[in-house]
């Protein structure tokens, strides 16, 4: 299981909006300075994401938690992410190519159109997908106690 630490934002009934750190493993690396990685986790470093999770602890602006995501779950949502438009961008194109230009005798611009569509509806779909579906949602696995 991956884990980060994170700060509560806000609290909402039966959720809460977690800020953390984006940061890279890169500061140890020995080739960091000649790596094209490195340079680019530079330029991300010190800055914050937001995200908002689902949860029914109780919790209080301010506290800090840990969140937790199994590396199965990641490996999913980035198929989903990044493999799902592309097959939707190639299939698109397949069948543009197959059913508007040669069939219908359409312009090859029409092919790509097609290929655009469904690539586009593919990612929303996956986005539909991974919003419905809360088992590769990142969830709270330590809460650090309360200091006042």
């Amino acid at each position: 299981m991956l884990e980060q630490k994170a700060l509560v934002r806000d609290v909402f009934h039966g959720s809460v909006e977690l800020e953390y750190e984006l940061n890279s493993s890169c500061s140890g690396c020995a080739s960091e300075n000649s790596c094209g990685v490195g340079t680019v986790a530079k330029a991300f470093s010190g800055k914050t994401q937001r995200i908002k999770v689902d949860t029914d602890n109780i919790l209080s602006v301010g506290q800090w938690v840990t969140i937790g995501t199994k590396e199965a779950n990641i490996l999913a949502a980035s198929a989903i992410t990044y493999l799902l438009p592309l097959f939707g961008l190639l299939i698109g194109g397949i069948l543009g190519q197959n059913w508007l230009v040669e069939l219908l005798g359409m312009p090859a611009i029409s092919a790509i159109g097609l290929a655009i569509v469904t690539a586009i509806l593919s990612q929303q779909f996956g986005k539909f997908w991974l919003n419905k579906n809360q088992d590769l949602s990142p969830s709270i696995v330590i809460i650090s106690p309360r200091f006042s």
